[in-house]
């Protein structure tokens, strides 16, 4: 079914608020980031900031780091692994953090700013 152009200027419009991304608690457990590649983790962090990335003009980007560009196949991956869900409006894509994404996410981050001694 083909959706008209109310539809796409509606999925333009709209903004998705994600959950406050925030470091790792003291007790709470990491996620096993190690299972992951070096672009999977770039692209967790480029979903971080906003928590959505888009794609425009063949290429995934994050609206904070819009220089930073993700491979389709890295997106694909990350949704069949349940880190990303993905949502299609005519020929604009989003793909949105899941709850263990962000788990992932927020891994890698803490692990970045809190470097282990």
């Amino acid at each position: 079914m083909r959706q008209g152009k109310d539809d796409e200027s509606a999925f333009r419009k709209k903004r998705i608020s994600p959950a406050p991304l925030k470091l790792l608690g003291q007790d709470e457990p990491h996620a096993p980031t190690v299972l992951l590649s070096s672009p999977k983790r770039a692209a967790l962090i480029a979903c971080l900031a906003d928590g959505t990335l888009r794609k425009q003009r063949g290429v995934w980007t994050s609206l904070s780091e819009a220089e930073r560009r993700i491979a389709d196949i890295t997106v694909a991956n990350l949704v069949r692994d349940g880190m990303l869900t993905l949502r299609i409006c005519g020929r604009r894509g989003v793909v949105h953090l899941t709850v263990r994404g962000r788990w992932f996410a927020r891994t890698i981050a803490s692990a970045r700013l809190t470097p282990e001694h």
